[in-house]
């Protein structure tokens, strides 16, 4: 959540500054000390591309977005707060391809959308994040399990929503990063730093599943810096092999490998590798696409483009 809904962030630098970094060749300030970007082990990436954009209607404030396990080239995406708790899937190229209202949750703030395995009975799984608190006042949050539409298509439908009531050990925060670990499905938050503030972002846990109709307490897992740009995390994605985790901020996106046998924030303690981003006005939403190592990013606002990075393993 922001302090407008269609605002656009704008940062200024000082003109020496802009002076030194052109004559660098870079993108922002130096990493912050203590933190580093990997230079090895990265995966290998072209160009940004505009592969299309949203449709027109009431996507127009994109806080989320994740593939399909389910249906090919198939994303869905939520808007950001002040909308119905519901979700849209469409085409890679933006194309609708559904909308689908979600019985038995609330919207208060909906700030990401991760995939991963169901709590019960298998299969596959959407989990949505009502995890945004940019006045850090409330008092708990929650996750919200759908199971993935058998079809796309047709009017709007709804489908119902196991809810998942989650609480911080040390008070309020917000967030707009929701990773869930496609083998496990284990639940990890990485907490949003104010704009001004320089403290670090946090990593917050839920390594098991509470049981049906419980609240569960998140575990700290230490701090997180971006080591480049600008500090605020506003969106992630667990690969769908495990095999690292893309984390985006609103102007930069990195990859954290990960090994099969770690947590996700054990693989978010490592230095990242700087990741292809695609310049997006208040950019929150990031996914990897299913069967390789490409992955999507959208901005807000209406008929938003969706921009394409194609990689290769590291």
């Amino acid at each position: 959540m922001h302090w407008s809904r269609k605002a656009t962030v704008r940062w200024l630098l000082q003109p020496a500054l802009a002076l030194a970094l052109l004559a660098a060749g870079c993108r922002g300030a130096g990493p912050p000390a203590g933190v580093a970007v990997r230079t090895s082990g990265c995966p290998r990436c072209g160009g940004v591309a505009r592969v299309g954009a949203l449709p027109k209607g009431d996507l127009d404030e994109c806080s989320g977005v994740v593939a399909s396990a389910m249906h090919a080239d198939a994303l869905y995406l939520h808007n950001d707060s002040g909308d119905a708790p519901r979700f849209f899937a469409i085409g890679l190229d933006g194309a609708p391809r559904g909308e689908f209202g979600v019985a038995g949750a609330t919207a208060v703030d909906w700030e990401g959308v991760a995939r991963g395995p169901c709590g019960a009975g298998g299969g596959s799984c959407l989990f949505f994040g009502d995890i945004g608190d940019n006045d850090r006042e409330r008092d708990g949050y929650a996750l919200y399990e759908v199971r993935e539409p058998d079809a796309l298509g047709g009017a709007p439908r709804a489908l119902s929503a196991e809810a998942i009531s989650l609480a911080y050990p040390d008070g309020s925060h917000n967030a707009e990063t929701l990773l869930v670990h496609p083998v496990t499905g284990a639940f990890t938050v990485v907490t949003k730093v104010k704009k001004k503030k320089k403290d670090s972002a946090r990593i917050y846990e839920l390594l098991a599943r509470p049981a049906a109709g419980r609240p569960a307490t998140l575990t700290g897992a230490g701090p997180i810096t971006a080591p480049v740009g600008k500090p605020q995390f506003t969106g992630g994605d667990v690969h769908p092999d495990g095999a690292g985790v893309l984390l985006r901020t609103y102007s930069h996106v990195f990859f954290y490998p990960m090994a099969r046998d770690q947590t996700v924030a054990q693989a978010l303690a490592g230095p990242p590798c700087e990741m292809p981003a695609a310049d997006e006005d208040q950019g929150e939403a990031i996914a990897w696409v299913p069967g390789g190592w490409d992955y999507v990013t959208i901005g807000e606002g209406d008929e938003a483009p969706i921009h394409r990075v194609s990689c290769q393993p590291p």
